[in-house]
């Protein structure tokens, strides 16, 4: 159930995104994914169903490539790569956006939350997460 809602909830805040995303080719868009994980993961499984949703609804207008097993480099080198364009879309560890905002080491500290509740309730903070999703965009890239 985690994980379908976690693949829902990746498919949602990519479709917000795609108005402003991706390389025209033929008159569509195309969306490059990059990810650390195998093809039998429930991560690329989840970028597969996006895939599915975005083509069957928005097929002529946009194309998904889905890049798996680091193929595109470490999760770090994917998300410089958002930074100059090459690619749209890297799924990576809160760990990895350290060193480009110091706002993220709060989630590598152990113990923070007291709960799966009390996470949840600071995740939903809408006002909280703007802050830090904004805290890259000096960085070239938006989370």
């Amino acid at each position: 159930m985690m994980k379908r809602a976690a693949a829902v909830l990746l498919a949602a805040a990519m479709a917000v995104s795609l108005t402003a995303c991706g390389s025209l080719t033929d008159g569509k868009r195309i969306i490059r994914i990059s990810h650390a994980q195998s093809e039998t993961h429930p991560e690329h499984l989840g970028l597969l169903a996006f895939k599915e949703y975005v083509e069957e609804r928005l097929g002529d207008k946009y194309e998904v490539q889905i890049f798996p097993n680091e193929i595109l480099g470490s999760a770090q080198k994917a998300i410089e790569l958002t930074q100059t364009g090459a690619i749209d879309f890297v799924v990576a560890g809160t760990a990895n956006l350290e060193t480009f905002a110091d706002v993220y080491e709060i989630f590598s500290m152990p113990y923070l939350f007291d709960s799966e509740d009390v996470y949840k309730t600071v995740m939903e903070d809408s006002d909280y997460m703007e802050q830090v999703y904004e805290s890259t965009d000096e960085a070239g890239f938006r989370v």
